[in-house]
């Protein structure tokens, strides 16, 4: 049986979850998403795709869905790290954003963290603008933790997080033997 794994990560936490998952299934080939190709799609048995989300839009998806067509009869799991909180309205936002009801795909969103001073220019000025003009409308401690927020990198990453999307991959392989 091969596992490919696709994934972009633009500040490291998504990459995280990768080299998780690396260590919980086994094989696992790993490609960032400009690698992604038929020959591999068509060569693996399970296809992952991870990425961030930015504005209910999971990062990178668009490219790998373009390869769907070779993948429509695999197992497919995607999973999407982001900052907010994961909630049924959260999760169906994303599946409309990114049209993920028109796939057969599974989707797991995860938590993933914040890290402004490690995003590239002009992402990086975009959110400290950003979090400048919200801790302006805010007052004491919740000014100073806005402000907090444009040098502290939050790190939510957690190897329980993947585990239905585990579960479910190795329920799914079972029944197939």
């Amino acid at each position: 049986m091969k596992n490919i794994i696709f994934y972009k990560s633009n500040t490291g936490f998504t990459k995280k979850y990768v080299d998780m998952l690396e260590n919980r299934i086994s094989p696992l080939e790993v490609y960032p998403i400009n690698k992604i190709s038929k020959k591999l799609i068509l060569e693996a048995d399970n296809i992952f795709y991870g990425g961030p989300i930015k504005n209910n839009v999971i990062e990178g998806l668009a490219k790998f869905l373009k390869k769907y067509k070779y993948m429509k009869n695999k197992n497919i799991f995607i999973f999407a790290t982001g900052i907010q909180p994961s909630s049924d309205d959260k999760r169906e936002l994303v599946i409309m954003s990114n049209s993920l009801d028109s796939y057969h795909v599974r989707l797991y969103l995860v938590p993933g963290g914040l890290d402004i001073n490690g995003m590239k220019f002009p992402k990086k000025q975009i959110m400290k603008i950003g979090f400048k003009l919200a801790a302006k409308k805010e007052g004491g401690d919740s000014r100073n933790l806005i402000l907090n927020r444009i040098n502290e990198r939050v790190d939510l990453v957690n190897n329980m997080a993947l585990d239905v999307m585990i579960d479910k991959f190795h329920a799914v392989n079972i029944s197939k033997n």
